[in-house]
């Protein structure tokens, strides 16, 4: 059963009405249409979370990967942590944010719930192992990084939760390429010995890391990976149609 009526019912149990998903075109070219943020009744609340569709993304991970510990380096309104507590109902989570409203929130939601959800005031990178250490009961499956997006910013958050992580960790790292990532994406590969996968077909253009994944996992993968080349022949016979070229320049990086 999908996760998407309880993470839903569980913002609005608490007066926050979910936006989410929607196309640009239909919010007048608006960039960040299709990712999260909140109706409190008086108004707009919240930072663009991760979009519905990259929840529904995620949830089928479950499907491939059991973690038993998962970091969540950026929370903001808790969307993406409560989403990866229901995903994963085994794991327990610890997520780091500097905002206090947003661990507030975050934390209250997931007790209110029955939620395995520990989240901190905190600064990457030293905040998380720390946080890890007190409320993990091992080294990190799982860590979903979307903080500060630089390149550097997500070089630093990526070293430090490697150095809490098992081996064959996962990360998933958000907006790669709408905020300009791939370059520092691409220094983690090299610097890690890594495997890494721009996920083209996300909203974010977000991206996964790994050792070593199943077949399975992979072809999973492969439905939100573009062959470079034929994606960019089709990119160029709607070239006219599009007023800024941020996915080409992640393509050519």
């Amino acid at each position: 059963m999908s996760i998407l009526p309880r993470l839903t019912a569980i913002y609005r149990n608490a007066g926050l009405h979910p936006l989410t998903g929607h196309s640009s075109k239909h919010m007048y070219d608006w960039t960040d249409a299709p990712f999260t943020r909140f109706f409190d009744g008086n108004g707009i609340v919240g930072c663009a979370g991760l979009s519905l569709f990259e929840i529904m993304f995620m949830e089928p991970l479950r499907d491939f990967i059991d973690p038993k510990s998962i970091l969540v380096i950026g929370n903001a309104h808790g969307w993406s942590t409560l989403a990866l507590a229901l995903i994963f109902p085994n794991a327990r989570i610890v997520g780091i944010d500097p905002d206090e409203g947003g661990v507030e929130l975050t934390n209250r939601l997931a007790k209110a719930n029955g939620l395995s959800i520990e989240v901190i005031t905190a600064f990457s990178p030293d905040g998380v192992k720390p946080a890890c250490a007190a409320h993990l009961p091992g080294p990190v499956d799982l860590t979903l990084i979307d903080a500060l997006h630089t390149n550097d910013a997500i070089k630093i958050d990526f070293a430090a939760a490697a150095e809490v992580s098992s081996a064959d960790a996962f990360y998933l790292f958000h907006d790669v390429i709408n905020w300009r990532m791939t370059a520092g994406l691409k220094d983690i590969q090299q610097s890690s010995g890594l495997d890494a996968r721009i996920l083209t077909r996300t909203p974010s253009g977000m991206a996964a890391v790994y050792r070593e994944v199943s077949p399975e996992l992979q072809a999973y993968l492969d439905c939100f990976t573009d062959n470079m080349e034929l994606l960019a022949a089709y990119r160029n016979m709607i070239r006219n149609t599009f007023s800024a070229d941020v996915f080409g320049e992640a393509i050519a990086s």
